[in-house]
């Protein structure tokens, strides 16, 4: 069986008692984590700009919409909650040996939900197709990994994301085999190019998709209610010398990766938890000054100046002082190192007061870089950043914390258990009172046992109406 009808039969097939309890359990943190990061971000300049144009285009239907009382269509929904999800870019990630791989929540879940109000699913049937859906993801873009010079002339950071969303919401509205067969051929031809090398890196502002994770939550949906209507999608899509990794731009295809211990072997543990709001090629920077400021005590009053010890990679994109936009922001280190040292909650960090306070722009021009060998040759062999920071004290005394290459929430670097739910209710604080975020967090502990998913998720969505 070629590869397309392996992953479909999986996607179609997967039932909840099929799945260990850590990977289902692993997938409920990150379904707690989407909707948290996505009922933050959608009062974010960014998130209402992309709600204000996708208003006068999308009429009204039974999927809400996060942190609004509006509700759309499915494919509008999920185009909607994957941009309010990521945001604040604080959703999470998929990485393999610190190596960053795209951003599934925001596609996965955001599909999902827009599922879980057209039809009754139950919390079980839920988080199995968002399992389905991490799985067909993780080992899609592993499985079409360049070579790192192809790496550096075009990728697509989340451009392969609607096969795996596709898999999530076909899970949900019913599809056999077949059926998902067809809707991931729609999935895989719906695509955006990759277009990371052109991300306005050398013209800034950079683009407000950052990586694309909304078109690849529409496209997801659309693609299995074309199949719906009776639509002829791509056959085999993924298989052979012509399969999708050829189509976004890839020079290698390994499609054991694929297939290999499919139903057996879990990906969901390469799925990580973001500390801060940032993109994650700079966590390692930021989780160094973390432990210069637990361990030193190193705050925004006694620092002189600081200094970052990265790869040329990083000193060349991600060292604007003064970020015009709130994506620019998001790819800062001087601005995040800053916002750290300011203690700014991380749902705060990118509010319009933010961007534009003098002190923390000051805070952020004290920062400066150098290349550190060893972070630049691990991000030249293998795509994996790393970074350490020091800093010179107003006293005069000097201090230096070792290079950090695993970030914090990785595999290698796991976060304390209760992370998921502190975060949770740090980005509902500016929303609800705590009180009925945690009330909300302890519903969603108990997802596995729900009968209506959208019972639970609707009250939420629309009783979230974020001031601007």
């Amino acid at each position: 069986m070629a590869e397309t009808a392996q992953i479909a039969e999986f996607a179609a097939g997967l039932r909840f008692q099929d799945i260990p309890q850590p990977v289902w359990r692993k997938a409920l943190d990150h379904v707690i984590d989407a909707i948290g990061c996505g009922l933050a971000g959608a009062g974010s300049s960014l998130s209402r700009q992309f709600l204000h144009v996708l208003s006068e285009e999308a009429g009204p239907g039974p999927c809400s919409v996060m942190g609004t009382t509006r509700s759309f269509g499915p494919g509008s929904a999920a185009f909607a909650n994957a941009m309010a999800i990521n945001a604040l870019d604080f959703d999470d990630g998929l990485e393999e040996d610190g190596k960053g791989l795209g951003h599934p929540g925001a596609t996965i879940i955001a599909a999902a939900i827009s599922a879980a109000f057209l039809r009754p699913v139950s919390g079980r049937d839920f988080l199995t197709a968002v399992v389905a859906g991490y799985e067909v993801n993780a080992r899609l873009i592993r499985a079409i990994q360049p070579g790192i010079q192809r790496f550096r002339l075009v990728y697509g950071v989340c451009q392969h994301q609607g096969i795996g969303g596709a898999a999530a919401f076909g899970r949900l509205m019913g599809l056999d085999a077949a059926g998902m067969a067809n809707a991931l051929g729609f999935a895989g031809t719906l695509a955006n190019v990759p277009s990371l090398r052109k991300y306005n890196w050398d013209s800034r502002p950079l683009v407000s998709f950052k990586d694309f994770v909304a078109p690849a939550a529409e496209s997801a949906v659309r693609a299995v209610r074309l199949h719906q209507g009776g639509m002829i999608g791509a056959a085999n899509v993924l298989d052979g010398e012509t399969g999708l990794w050829r189509m976004l731009g890839s020079d290698r295809y390994a499609p054991d990766l694929l297939t290999d211990g499919l139903g057996r072997d879990w990906s969901l543990d390469m799925a990580t938890i973001k500390p801060w709001p940032t993109c994650r090629w700079m966590h390692c920077t930021l989780a160094s000054l973390d432990a210069l400021m637990r361990d030193h005590g190193v705050g925004a009053g006694n620092i002189e100046r600081i200094t970052l010890h990265v790869s040329d990679g990083l000193l060349r994109d991600f060292m604007q002082v003064r970020p015009a936009t709130m994506v620019d922001a998001q790819f800062s280190l001087p601005y995040a190192i800053a916002a750290m040292l300011q203690a700014i909650p991380p749902a705060q960090w990118y509010a319009p007061d933010r961007l534009s306070d003098p002190a923390l722009l000051a805070l952020a021009a004290r920062v400066s870089g150098e290349t550190d060998p060893k972070a630049d040759a691990q991000m030249h062999e293998h795509r994996r950043p790393a970074g350490r920071v020091s800093v010179v004290l107003r006293d005069g005394r000097q201090i230096a914390a070792p290079l950090i290459c695993y970030p914090p929430g990785s595999r290698q670097n796991p976060l304390p258990e209760d992370f998921v739910g502190q975060k949770f209710r740090d980005n509902l604080a500016g929303i609800m009172p705590q009180r009925h975020a945690q009330e909300t967090l302890d519903a969603f502990l108990t997802l596995q046992d729900c009968d209506d998913v959208a019972a639970v998720l609707r009250p939420l969505l629309t009783g979230a109406e974020l001031a601007g």
